[in-house]
């Protein structure tokens, strides 16, 4: 019989990501029962949960093959945890609109665009135009990138600074991407003049299409598809501020402060470029990632402040 005991300071993280699933579960049930949230697809994110852990799993054999790893308990339940939370925002994700109709966009676009002297997409395209396809090639490699990340922490032995980042991971999803999405709901400019009518951001979609950058008009016509249908599929929901996307860049390279400060400067990079290309690429605003950043500091200094069981400084 399995003994909880048997997970030690797992439970640091274990617990706090089980409390914060089922919060989430709760106000997914609310959402449902009054119609405005679909159905989870938990089995399609818990499977994506054991392709990242795979994923890690075979960089981790490759690169320190006798290196220690947690146990087997904790990394299944973390997988299950992880993936369940994920099928459970995406359901809540695309209630938001219901709940709290897109109200930032108007303000914010006009604030940026007197800020910059035009919109800040139209401002990036002038300076990387040319590099438009490979920049949405790899913004579009984003989720195995984080999953490979995530999961390497998940098998780590257990320590202080490995439950500190993964209470702020999830945290994060739930407080910047459930909580904070709802109170500052907007849809981004990709979606402006779909969801308000009008030509405000008509130069958007022909400029992305012209530059090659097929992945994210693509990605973003099936996302609104989904929201006119009623009928979500794996990719659904709508919402700009706080982009999560830059909130989990800059997750990465608080991670690479503590496990590996010599990859720091890269994740700083891939931090910096996930912020302009999120822009450049019309999927948000330049403020959302500034959201972001202030939301995931504060997230990661309470997550520091958690009384752990572990003696480790790591």
């Amino acid at each position: 019989m399995f003994d909880p005991a048997a997970l030690g300071e797992e439970r640091d993280w274990l617990v706090p990501m089980a409390a914060l699933t089922a919060i989430e579960l709760l106000l997914w049930f609310a959402a449902w029962a009054v119609g405005i949230a679909p159905l989870p697809l938990t089995a399609t994110y818990v499977a994506l949960g054991v392709a990242g852990l795979g994923m890690a799993l075979g960089l981790r054999r490759l690169w320190r093959p006798a290196a220690a790893r947690a146990g087997w308990p904790a990394i299944l339940l973390g997988t299950l945890f992880i993936g369940t939370g994920s099928s459970l925002f995406m359901a809540l994700k695309y209630a938001i609109p219901a709940v709290m109709p897109f109200w930032l966009d108007a303000p914010l676009a006009a604030a940026e665009a007197g800020l910059f002297g035009g919109d800040p997409y139209l401002r990036l395209d002038a300076l990387l135009g040319w590099a438009a396809l490979p920049i949405d090639r790899v913004y579009g490699l984003w989720l195995p990138v984080q999953l490979v990340i995530l999961f390497s922490l998940v098998i780590a032995p257990p320590s202080r600074a490995k439950s500190r980042a993964l209470v702020a991971y999830a945290a994060a999803w739930f407080l910047l991407g459930i909580v904070a999405a709802a109170l500052l709901s907007s849809a981004g400019p990709i979606f402006f003049d779909r969801a308000f009518g009008g030509a405000r951001f008509a130069a958007l979609h022909p400029l992305l299409e012209a530059r090659g950058a097929s992945m994210v008009v693509a990605t973003s016509d099936a996302m609104w598809a989904t929201r006119a249908s009623g009928r979500p599929g794996l990719v659904a929901g709508i919402s700009a501020v706080p982009s999560m996307h830059v909130a989990i860049s800059l997750w990465i390279v608080l991670t690479a402060r503590r496990f590996a400060p010599k990859a720091v400067p890269l994740a700083a990079a891939y931090f910096g470029f996930i912020w302009i290309a999120s822009v450049q690429l019309g999927w948000h605003y330049a403020a959302d990632g500034l959201a972001s950043i202030a939301g995931m500091l504060v997230i990661w200094w309470a997550a520091g402040k958690l009384p752990y069981s572990s003696s480790s400084s790591s």
